[in-house]
């Protein structure tokens, strides 16, 4: 190995090279779990347009209503019937 190759490779340069490939590689497996709203706000969304689809106007009633939905939003009643297969 020539003089000029020594000094590419020395340990300076290759941990450089090792470190760039690592944060290289780091960086999408930290971007998968970021991005876009907490999940509790699709679960107010959705309590919000169920309590406004039942027609309630009353500020307060539909406050509480909401929270009663956000308490259990699986056993809240929707505004439209269940389908009776």
């Amino acid at each position: 190995m020539t003089q000029a190759a020594r000094r590419i490779w020395s340990a300076p340069a290759w941990l450089t090279l090792v470190l760039a490939f690592a944060a290289a590689g780091a960086q999408p497996a930290l971007a998968r779990g970021g991005g876009g709203p907490p999940g509790w706000t699709m679960t107010l969304n959705y309590c919000r347009e169920t309590v406004t689809n039942k027609g309630i106007t009353d500020v307060t009633k539909f406050q509480q209503e909401v929270k009663k939905c956000f308490a259990n939003p699986v056993t809240y009643p929707p505004a439209y019937a269940k389908p009776t297969w």
